[in-house]
């Protein structure tokens, strides 16, 4: 009885340590730049939402309108596959943003395939104002 329980305990452990492996998505480095109607676009969120339920990855922009891409805290990069962009300005982030076109954000049909290995990726938004003169 003592015997049988110790191989129960030990099988368990066993199994409980082979499943803590690294596990989930492949992640790979996404940096890139926004600019705004050709101008570098400070401040700005950028998300790259993968297809399915993989969590998204997310960025802000520097003062050049560079980005890197974050799958989670210490871990930079999105999960390899094709993704859905949005991109767009808080009001908490900066005093009277521009108000990103629909097609950038909301409803953005922006798509992106990120592959195994470094991925570059740059987008040209426009504001709402110009998109519906275009």
């Amino acid at each position: 009885m003592l015997l049988t329980h110790r191989r129960t305990i030990i099988v368990s452990l066993l199994i409980l340590i082979a499943g803590c492996g690294k596990g989930g998505p492949q992640i790979a480095p996404v940096h890139g730049r926004v600019t705004l109607d050709g101008q570098p676009l400070a401040g700005a969120d950028i998300q790259f939402q993968p297809e399915g339920s993989e969590r998204p990855s997310r960025g802000r922009t520097d003062s050049d309108g560079g980005f890197e891409l974050m799958f989670k805290r210490g871990q930079p990069g999105a999960a390899v596959g094709p993704h859905t962009i949005r991109i767009w300005v808080s009001r908490e982030v900066v005093k009277n943003p521009p108000i990103i076109a629909a097609k950038f954000d909301a409803r953005s049909e922006l798509r992106r395939e990120v592959k195994s290995g470094e991925n570059e990726f740059d987008f040209n938004v426009t504001t709402e104002k110009n998109a519906t003169n275009k």
